[in-house]
């Protein structure tokens, strides 16, 4: 039986709004999925740190013998990561969450506390996952970071991106001082959106 635990122990607070950016301009007319095969999940979850790379390794030449099962975990991977999106989007706007969504969370959570153990390290104790190579353990950890951002004190601070106009809809923990971010980035929207606002501001039609 394999030992794993992400980069960050068990999960980060943002790994489940990281997840949800797999989807480009997300709420424009030309969103991009870039989620289209379960090996696109695979590479996602091992640049983020949820699988290694022997993991990695495992679970894509196991997919390649299992077409069906890939298909299956990328299907639920994509209504997890729409259910997060639309949990912390309402979050954003001041809003509670469909029971839908929480149901949808629930179920992924149940299964992935049922993977969770104490793991001896050389300096101590760490949680982990256990697993036998299942082709969706790369959701365990996306389900927990959601359940603990929910429950927790900084789900005050989780922000949609204001560039609004373009679509962008990235969603994002606020950990300014003044708690007054606005953009998923400054070098990406915020920019875009500052140009806009200065040429509209300086390019007015004379009357």
């Amino acid at each position: 039986m394999q030992k794993s635990q992400t980069t960050t122990g068990i999960a980060s607070l943002e790994l489940c709004l990281d997840f949800t950016d797999t989807v480009d301009w997300r709420t424009s007319d030309h969103a991009t999925d870039r989620l289209q095969t379960y090996a696109d999940l695979v590479n996602w979850s091992q640049r983020h740190g949820v699988v290694d790379e022997k993991e990695s390794r495992v679970l894509l030449r196991s997919a390649s013998s299992q077409e069906a099962t890939g298909e299956r975990v990328l299907e639920n991977a994509r209504v997890l990561r729409e259910a997060i999106y639309r949990m912390f989007s309402a979050a954003a706007h001041g809003n509670r969450a469909g029971a839908a969504d929480v149901g949808v969370l629930n179920g992924h959570l149940a299964n992935a506390l049922a993977k969770m153990e104490v793991q001896m390290t050389d300096t101590g104790y760490r949680f982990g996952w256990c697993t036998e190579e299942a082709a969706d353990r790369m959701l365990y950890p996306i389900a927990k970071s959601a359940a603990d951002l929910l429950t927790s004190g900084d789900l005050a601070r989780v922000k949609e991106c204001a560039n609004e106009e373009e679509g962008c809809g990235s969603l994002f923990i606020d950990s300014s001082k003044s708690h007054s971010r606005r953009w998923c980035s400054m070098e990406s929207c915020g920019n875009k959106v500052k140009l806009r606002t200065y040429y509209a501001r300086h390019h007015q039609p004379k009357k």
